[in-house]
């Protein structure tokens, strides 16, 4: 039962990304749960409802295009009714004309839900890799 919970949870893993790459909110909509808590992101850092991070999530698709994203490193653990999927990316898109990139990491939260069984998005928080912010403060500086 472990292993098909895991196995679930790579796929949803796998959903979450798509919805992002293809800036999808009915396919994020379904993922994460109404009161799901969301860091860092996009601004502003905190949303404490799915209501709110939608809202923002329209205006922050409307400035950018052609988004990838690859995430690696992904590691799976499950604990009873609570799971967490952790992981590293790079996303690259277009914004403003511009090619951007940016290494980061990456971790949802799952609960497993009573009634239906299925996991759903409790806490999400993706945020810039820390060595990658150092550097280029570094390289600004020369």
């Amino acid at each position: 039962m472990r292993n098909n919970s895991r196995e679930s949870l790579l796929k949803m893993h796998r959903q979450h990304v798509k919805a992002w790459e293809e800036k999808n909110l009915d396919n994020l909509r379904g993922l994460y749960t109404e009161e799901v808590i969301v860091f860092n992101t996009v601004p502003p850092p905190r949303f404490s409802d799915f209501k709110t991070f939608e809202n923002t999530l329209q205006q922050y698709f409307g400035q950018i295009k052609e988004v990838s994203i690859l995430t690696s490193n992904i590691q799976i653990e499950v604990q009873g009714e609570v799971a967490w999927v952790t992981s590293q990316y790079l996303m690259a898109y277009h914004r403003n004309g511009d090619l951007l990139r940016q290494n980061g990491r990456w971790t949802e939260i799952y609960r497993q839900e009573k009634n239906e069984g299925d996991w759903k998005l409790i806490h999400f928080h993706s945020s810039p890799d820390p060595l990658e912010q150092v550097e280029g403060k570094k390289r600004s500086r020369r």
